[in-house]
């Protein structure tokens, strides 16, 4: 049945109006992510350069050295990769352009397929949390404390960083086998690791233990702090994962 699909997709798309440009056929399947769980399919236009695809809502997106999927910006003639992965910000919002034409994207926008015209993206809202208001201007907590700042200049230990969904506090780490986590918990608690567990499998061995942690502490942290936290890992220079989910997937 898969096969069959792949096909009809194929026909498809070799079907759309060329407008004098030909585009190679090379629907992919993207499998979903352990970090936001968010599965999504990409194709490679003629024109692209090498290890580049296109999304079907036309986002460049490539493949890093890590093994994760992360959005890409024009830079001259060039696509530089960003340090957002796909599906953790809305790639409009974070100032990133589409690489086809809204002709072109129009033309492949008229695909039967619904499914397939965009990545589902999932934003961090949390409606039971208090303080979830609109301010013309707004600090969070965490962005003038010392504690918290000082993961910028971890990069020997830290990479990437993100937001899990439960408890609703930032966590950190690097690669793909950290050797250590930190989770917010009004202080970098660390959760010490050799390397060969997942991160994600780990942190859902620790989730009651955090939770306590995360209660005492007081800690909030609200649906407003994201795009400032977004921000702050791209100054950083880490990679931004987006909201974590612990109660799903095997990672």
């Amino acid at each position: 049945m898969r096969k069959k699909f792949f096909w009809v997709i194929v026909f498809l798309l070799a079907s759309l109006p060329a407008y004098g440009k030909r585009y190679a056929v090379e629907p992919l399947l993207v499998p979903e992510s352990p970090y936001n769980g968010i599965t999504f399919y990409v194709y490679r236009p003629y024109n692209m350069p090498p290890d580049w695809y296109i999304t079907l809502d036309g986002y460049p997106v490539r493949k890093n050295r890590d093994g994760m999927w992360v959005y890409g910006t024009a830079e001259g003639p060039n696509l530089v990769a960003t340090n957002y992965v796909v599906g953790s910000v809305v790639p409009s919002m974070a100032g990133i352009n589409k690489w086809l034409s809204d002709v072109q994207i129009s033309e492949i926008q008229k695909l039967p397929a619904q499914n397939l015209t965009a990545v589902s993206q999932r934003t961090f809202t949390r409606s039971q949390m208090a303080g979830d208001q609109r301010y013309s201007t707004y600090i969070p907590e965490w962005s003038y404390r010392y504690d918290f700042m000082a993961i910028g200049n971890w990069k020997g230990t830290v990479d990437r960083i993100g937001v899990l969904d439960d408890p609703a506090t930032p966590v950190a780490w690097k690669g793909v086998r950290p050797q250590v986590i930190y989770v917010w918990v009004g202080k970098w608690h660390q959760i010490l690791l050799n390397g060969s567990v997942p991160p994600l499998k780990a942190l859902r061995r620790e989730k009651i233990k955090l939770r306590k942690l995360f209660n005492k502490s007081g800690f909030k942290f609200y649906a407003q702090d994201v795009p400032i936290l977004t921000q702050q890992s791209k100054a950083w220079g880490y990679y931004w994962l987006g909201e974590l989910h612990l109660n799903t997937g095997e990672y």
